[in-house]
């Protein structure tokens, strides 16, 4: 008795270790796949809480940034889309990111005038500053038509220097000397990006001038003197007039005033800024028969200009084809 049922309570056990077999045989696979997929996404995390934390301030300083960054380090933007980067004021979790970061870049204190407010209340005594436009000069010549129909003036002061594609190209060293300091293991890896980008900045620059070397008319008529340094490497002449801002109301006078320039001067194209599309713009065009384009000064992130790729040159192409409507 004891031996039968010892011999049934076997042959269970049997059955169990053999339907056990079968389920591992048929599920097995499935298993490795879901390990797989997780190992990939693992991967594919885009932060490692070991890469140095770069914080930029603008839109075009992240753009350049992350170029040379690649995915060696993790690069963030403050001022974000659907913000001003003239009334930014950095709130706690701005201070917060700096605190916690290895570098910050800005462009310039002329561009970022808040910069001195935010590091002011910084507690980071590790963290690396670095101010993109050191060393160049942000002034920008004086040109010969001064119209300015709505009396707003800059001076010969222009912090838009990322405008300037020989300018970015000439400050990259700055970036690729930051992220080496603090991450030296990846010296090498950033130089090389430096080059690729470069050579990108170069390239498109050498564009810029083979399109506009032999052009007889060279003035582009603009709503806001943000397209000096650009003017001045390709030897062109921006003219601002008034009321194209969705944020300044044309008085009858001043649209007045608008129209007869345009038709004195003959202007194909009104350009506006991204996200400025007005409908003083749109009365101007009817009233002159001028087209109207967008310029992108990059200020912030284009909502119009959805890429994987670069942002920065595809809005900087994008300014090159726009421009060629005019400049002819």
């Amino acid at each position: 008795m004891w031996f039968y049922s010892n011999l049934v309570l076997f042959k269970i056990l049997e059955q169990g270790v053999y339907l056990m077999k079968k389920f591992l045989k048929l599920f097995m696979p499935l298993g490795v796949i879901f390990l797989f997929i997780a190992a990939c996404s693992e991967k594919a995390a885009p932060t490692d809480s070991n890469q140095p934390k770069i914080v930029t301030s603008i839109f075009p300083m992240y753009e350049i940034v992350k170029e040379i960054a690649g995915n060696r380090a993790e690069v963030s933007l403050m001022v974000g889309a659907n913000e001003d980067a003239h009334h930014y004021e950095p709130s706690a979790q701005a201070v917060a990111s700096v605190n916690e970061a290895d570098v910050f870049f800005y462009s310039s204190e002329d561009m970022e005038f808040w910069v001195n407010r935010l590091l002011d209340v910084v507690e980071n005594e590790n963290l690396h500053i670095v101010e993109f436009s050191n060393g160049l000069n942000l002034k920008v010549g004086e040109p010969e038509h001064s119209e300015n129909l709505d009396d707003h003036d800059h001076g010969n002061s222009d912090p838009h220097f990322w405008l300037n594609l020989q300018k970015v190209n000439k400050q990259l060293h700055l970036i690729v000397k930051a992220l080496s300091e603090v991450d030296p293991e990846g010296s090498e890896y950033y130089q090389k990006n430096a080059e690729k980008f470069s050579s990108d900045l170069l390239a498109l620059d050498q564009a810029y001038l083979e399109a506009f070397k032999d052009a007889e008319h060279r003035m582009f008529v603009v709503q806001h003197q943000a397209f000096g340094h650009l003017a001045d490497r390709y030897n062109l002449e921006q003219v601002s007039v008034g009321g194209l801002s969705t944020e300044l109301e044309a008085s009858p006078k001043v649209l007045a005033e608008i129209i007869d320039f345009v038709k004195e001067q003959n202007v194909p194209v009104i350009y506006y800024q991204s996200g400025d599309y007005s409908a003083v713009a749109e009365t101007i065009a009817k009233e002159t028969n001028t087209e109207i384009a967008v310029l992108y000064d990059l200020e912030s992130e284009p909502a119009d200009i959805n890429i994987v790729g670069n942002t920065y040159l595809e809005a900087m192409v994008q300014n090159l084809e726009q421009l060629k409507k005019s400049i002819q």
